[in-house]
């Protein structure tokens, strides 16, 4: 498996700055062809360094051949700082609410333990300890809340994270780790009007939607520095 190692973003500046010098309808035009090259070839490893997106053969069919229709630009702060912090902070309050239950539990752990195997049994829990099994059950609640907290902070940081270290790093080399810098995602959605040979084998006309994203961000200069477009998503119109 590759193994992703992180690097200093001035060693992939001049790398990226070749890339973004490129513009316009002829980029887009060249890596939908790259990508549908790809596809049609089912060559992932290839594809793995510029796309997340999928045009599967046996299911989608072939690209034969394609036009750009238009294209739509947008962008989004890029919130990898706040969404690495927010994991960082669910952290420490998981931790944090682990011990404190665990000093409840310590310190009742005869009681819990009776009362969870009236709870196992089905059978009905005294008057006298119901405070108690409330008081439990909500330390339980909290718990099961809090490792959901990290766990959301967890995905929303690897959902926004893949896309901008893909787009920043060299392919098939070091990767960034975009958590570092302030920036944002520029954003593609690209039109298309498609030759497509089906699995059947038959060529239709189709109209597709390609979305390409780039990350931009600020380097340790303050200097603006530009990601390689990615291809992440490709489907019907």
């Amino acid at each position: 498996m590759h193994r992703r190692v992180r690097t200093s973003l001035a060693l992939v500046v001049a790398t990226l700055a070749c890339v973004a010098a490129c513009s316009g309808s002829s980029a887009e035009q060249k890596l939908l062809s790259d990508f549908f090259r790809a596809a049609r070839l089912r060559d992932s490893a290839t594809l793995a360094n510029f796309a997340t997106a999928s045009f599967e053969p046996r299911s989608d069919g072939i690209v034969e051949s394609f036009t750009i229709t238009g294209v739509n630009e947008s962008s989004a702060p890029l919130e990898l700082k706040q969404n690495a912090k927010a994991v960082d902070d669910a952290k420490k309050a998981d931790v944090e609410l682990t011990a404190k239950r665990r000093e409840f539990y310590d310190a009742h752990v005869e009681a819990v333990k009776r009362l969870s195997a009236l709870d196992a049994s089905g059978k009905p829990i005294p008057a006298k300890d119901k405070a108690l099994k409330a008081e439990w059950d909500k330390w339980v609640a909290d718990g099961n809340t809090s490792r959901k907290a990290v766990s959301d902070a967890q995905r929303k940081l690897s959902d926004s994270r893949g896309i901008a270290e893909l787009s920043l790093s060299r392919p098939n080399g070091a990767t960034v780790d975009a958590t570092k810098f302030d920036g944002e995602m520029n954003t593609k959605e690209v039109q298309i009007d498609a030759s497509v040979k089906q699995p059947d084998g038959q060529s239709v006309s189709k109209k597709l939607k390609a979305t390409l994203q780039r990350a931009k961000i600020k380097d340790e200069t303050g200097k603006d520095v530009f990601g390689r477009w990615i291809v992440t998503t490709v489907g019907p119109a």
